[in-house]
């Protein structure tokens, strides 16, 4: 398993008409929609958080949207406002302003000067990352990739070289502290935020806050990690391990559509409407007969398998 860096090297420019388009996007707004086509009409097939730095590979013909690749290699199109746009030598020395730092509570917001009374110059939202400058009067200074500075409470956010070798070895006791404090979030299609999130958009987050990049569909998970359970035999499964849902073909291929995570005594999370729990066990009160039914098999992430990207991917 590679190091988590989080780092993203680019090692050419993305070249459009007759001239060049900066290569690199970093993620200027709390939560970013990214979009199948350039426009605000189409699905929303991901999000992505502010700081997340993106390749940039394409901008659309008179418009200000840029097809995009992101950390799990997955691509669709974001509006320009909603990235800041860098050369490699630019995003250096973005980087090497000061600490790169996390956020670690689930909303806040980020002040014109280092008291909650003074004016409001972002949102921000779990998980997302800014550049720390220093601290003062118990907060830090941050700069957000647009140059704008600003405060945040100095107890919401972590050394994100900190919070990475925290969640060096994922535990059962972080994956559910994550996977519990997004029940109640409300279903979103292409959400992976906590403003909304789809079956795979949860188990991607939940992973993500534990330092691990899982692709971003619930069939694109289904080919991570090893097999573990496709018998109903729940005693195999263990704290964290992914559920699969869908359809079995009669050739015996299968069209996975759902997932969920494993919280242990026959119960399982996933989105669906909401995110909320499940159960497996006829006699309990979230008895789910419908994803029973469509029930595939189960697969386990885990450091051990070397198809899982660490959250530091170098594209």
């Amino acid at each position: 398993m590679k190091n988590k860096v989080w780092v993203f090297i680019f090692l050419s420019f993305s070249v459009l008409g007759q001239g060049k388009i900066k290569p690199i996007g970093i993620v200027q707004v709390s939560v970013g929609n990214v979009r199948s086509e350039p426009a605000q009409a189409a699905e929303m097939s991901t999000q992505v958080l502010l700081g997340t730095p993106v390749k940039i590979l394409e901008k659309a013909d008179g418009k200000n949207w840029y097809l995009v690749q992101m950390p799990d290699d997955y691509r669709g199109w974001i509006e320009g406002g909603a990235i800041a746009r860098m050369d490699s030598l630019e995003f250096k020395q973005y980087k090497n302003q000061g600490s790169e730092l996390i956020f670690n509570h689930f909303q806040g917001k980020m002040y014109s000067h280092p008291t909650e009374k003074s004016e409001i110059v972002s949102e921000l939202v779990w998980l997302n990352r800014i550049m720390g400058l220093k601290k003062t009067y118990g907060f830090w200074e941050v700069i957000l990739p647009t140059g704008e500075k600003g405060f945040v409470k100095e107890q919401e956010v972590q050394q994100y070289r900190d919070w990475l070798f925290s969640n060096a070895e994922p535990t059962k006791n972080r994956i559910l502290q994550a996977a519990h404090g997004l029940i109640g979030i409300p279903y979103l299609w292409g959400g992976t935020s906590i403003k909304g999130l789809d079956c795979s958009g949860f188990t991607k987050t939940v992973f993500q806050a534990n330092g691990w990049v899982l692709p971003r569909d619930a069939s694109q998970q289904a080919r991570e990690g090893i097999l573990v359970d496709s018998t109903r035999n729940w005693a195999n499964l263990t704290v964290g391990d992914l559920l699969f849902f869908g359809e079995k073909r009669p050739d015996g291929t299968y069209k996975v559509v759902h997932v969920g995570l494993w919280e242990g005594n026959q119960a399982y999370l996933h989105a669906s409407e909401r995110t909320r729990r499940a159960s497996m066990d006829p006699n309990a009160k979230e008895f789910d007969a419908y994803n029973l039914n469509r029930y595939l098999f189960s697969k386990r992430i885990q450091a051990a398998v070397n198809q899982v990207k660490s959250v530091a991917k170098t594209p």
